[in-house]
């Protein structure tokens, strides 16, 4: 065990399960509690489908082994699934449920007990050491394998295969975080006891020059950052409170009226022109009417001085047809018809 990452040993040998006979037992009851929290958080959902999606990537590499074993992205498969075959063999539950039952059934500052070895517990947190390495080789190569898929799937190829194996990767990433976050939290919580139990002098598991980190930083996920940190502090003001008295006062000053806006008649809009009957007295000054009329009417918008700008088209129209048509057999009629129809309009 001379190697720096001695946690990362394939076959790293377990020192025999040995208790002595300690004085202090209290300190045992904080071990226990914890060991058993996080043996029941393996049992959760979360380690089930962890477990569940780790076999589908496997069987996903081995159907699409001939196919895209030459891919970097495949490669970075391979590593994973290898990663995920290491993590299954190292089984940290079965070393956590056989530490555990070597501690005392009572605990209590009082009361003696046998415990076990220093050395049974520094193997406990080597094994925790690998288990959050070991995940973070794991998130490691979810991100690679990401990085090659993501691009196959912008560029359309293998839509199906591709998709699916983004989508079990991502789950693996996420769920290796929350495992990965848990065995940090129990050995933060493990090591500061590696004291209080016993040692063997002639029987050490760690070396001379090795040594057990003092604590492990849960996996950071930058996405998920604390908003307080980014919205300012809210200072909540008081209303004022408005008494009934105080709000008659305040609607009795402000009811003044209403203001009424007046628009200013000009000398021009004064005098408006007036239609006159008599500029229609005879058949000519009728033809005179209508096309000064119709001239008028073709400007946009017409002029005040235009007397038919409110008459339709259609029916200004009808009114010249018609006066054309009688205006060579009965002229008088036609004027008059004419004369009328003017006159109703406009007045």
């Amino acid at each position: 065990m001379e190697n720096a990452y001695f946690w990362n040993e394939f076959q790293l040998k377990q020192p025999p399960l040995v208790t002595l006979q300690v004085k202090d037992t209290g300190f045992a009851k904080n071990v226990f509690v914890v060991i058993n929290r996080f043996l029941q958080q393996l049992s959760e959902p979360d380690a089930k489908a962890f477990e569940e999606t780790a076999a589908m990537i496997g069987r996903l590499m081995a159907r699409r082994k001939n196919s895209f074993r030459n891919m970097p992205g495949f490669r970075s498969v391979c590593k994973l699934n290898a990663a995920l075959c290491r993590l299954l063999r190292l089984d940290l539950a079965r070393d956590l449920e056989q530490f555990r039952g070597a501690l005392p059934d009572v605990c209590d500052e009082d009361l003696d007990g046998a415990m076990p070895t220093r050395s049974s517990f520094e193997y406990i947190l080597v094994r925790l050491l690998g288990f959050y390495h070991l995940h973070e080789r794991i998130r490691e190569c979810c991100l690679s394998a990401a990085t090659y898929f993501t691009q196959l799937l912008r560029n359309n190829f293998f839509m199906d295969f591709t998709t699916l194996q983004i989508a079990a990767i991502a789950k693996i990433s996420k769920l290796s975080s929350l495992q990965a976050s848990k065995s940090a939290i129990l050995y933060n919580k493990l090591r500061p006891q590696v004291l209080n139990f016993p040692q063997v002098q002639k029987h050490k598991f760690l070396a001379e020059n090795q040594e057990l980190p003092a604590r492990l930083d849960p996996p950071k996920r930058p996405n998920n950052q604390s908003r307080t940190d980014e919205t300012p502090d809210i200072v909540l003001k008081p209303k004022k409170v408005i008494t009934k008295m105080e709000k008659a006062k305040l609607e009795a000053k402000s009811d003044v009226g209403t203001i009424i806006a007046r628009k200013e008649i000009t000398a021009q809009g004064a005098k408006k022109p007036k239609f006159n009957e008599e500029v229609l007295a005879t058949v000519a000054d009728a033809q005179k009417f209508i096309e000064r009329e119709s001239k008028a009417r073709k400007l946009n918008p017409p002029p005040e001085s235009c007397f038919t700008r409110k008459i339709a088209k259609h029916e200004w129209l009808g009114a010249q047809t018609m006066f054309q048509r009688k205006l060579s057999k009965e002229p008088e009629k036609a004027l008059s018809i004419f004369r009328k129809f003017i006159v109703n309009k406009i007045k």
